[in-house]
């Protein structure tokens, strides 16, 4: 009887195929997941679980993960070190990348001046600042320069209202004196917020700003103080507005925490619309009443 030749099995073709088409959609997963999510992740620091409002974080509370950059806010910290011995001001749900405005700033007096046992809670600024900057209180609400040229404006309306609260960022907008108002100073951090044991509205607001722009901001609040210049009638520059800015475009604060760059940005963006309705003349209502 003739023996038949040994053929491959086509079990094992069949097996094979499968293993194949198995690692081929595994390929195609990745790299829909890597298109996704760009394929970029940043170190952040996270809560490992809920934190109470008035919370001293403590190590155990938090911890460094990655999340994908396009999720990361910029201002996000990265190393928790930063964050450890802050006390929360919120409440903070697991797994929520940590920021400086979930934190109160430590010394800072509440709103109204709270204080604790009948004694203003006090901490020295020093201990919040940067290497290469300096703490610079500006006034809070603005006064009228030389010839009665200046804004006008009642504290609120100078301060945004007075929701300028510690650990915000605002820009100041300044008129050159003959009208002009422009951005001079942007993205400067408060530190604090009116004077310690204050129980009225604040009369202050504590900055933090680079050493080699106090001077400059120095000169301009003070420029409201000074003798009028010869011709009363032309205004020094001054402040007119303290805006405040959006979280998302603070500045960057750098991994270890020590340095703060700013975000300076371009006045440009959506401008005023041309008006479509041409406006009321005492001609134009003449002829609507028959005059």
């Amino acid at each position: 009887m003739a023996i038949q030749p040994n053929k491959p099995s086509s079990r094992v073709f069949l097996i094979v195929g499968v293993a194949l088409a198995a690692l081929a959609f595994a390929g195609v997963l990745f790299a829909l997941n890597q298109q996704k999510g760009g394929g970029n992740t940043a170190s952040v620091v996270v809560a490992k679980k809920d934190i109470a409002p008035g919370t001293a974080v403590t190590s155990d509370l938090v911890s460094v993960t990655s999340v994908p950059t396009d999720a990361t806010p910029a201002d996000a910290f990265q190393s928790t070190t930063q964050v450890v011995g802050k006390t929360s001001a919120a409440a903070i749900k697991a797994n929520t990348v940590l920021v400086p405005a979930l934190f109160a700033q430590l010394g800072s007096p509440a709103a109204g001046g709270a204080t604790t046992a009948g004694a203003p809670t006090v901490t020295s600024v020093e201990f919040t600042l940067r290497k290469g900057d300096v703490a610079l209180a500006i006034p809070a609400q603005g006064t009228l320069p030389p010839c009665g040229v200046g804004t006008g404006l009642s504290g609120d309306l100078f301060a945004a209202g007075f929701y300028v609260l510690p650990g915000d960022h605002i820009d100041i907008l300044v008129d050159n004196g003959s009208g002009t108002v422009r951005f001079a100073f942007q993205d400067l951090p408060v530190i604090r917020v009116g004077s310690v044991g204050a129980t009225a509205t604040p009369g202050i607001f504590i900055v933090e700003v680079a050493r080699s722009q106090a001077e400059l901001l120095t000169s301009l609040v003070q420029q409201k103080q000074v003798t009028p210049p010869p011709n009363p009638c032309k205004a020094p520059p001054f402040t007119v507005k303290y805006v405040l800015r959006p979280q998302s475009e603070w500045g960057k604060v750098s991994a270890d925490g020590t340095t703060f760059t700013p975000n300076y940005l371009p006045s440009s963006g959506g401008q005023l619309p041309a008006a479509a309705d041409p406006g009321v003349t005492p001609q134009s209502l003449d002829s609507i009443f028959g005059k």
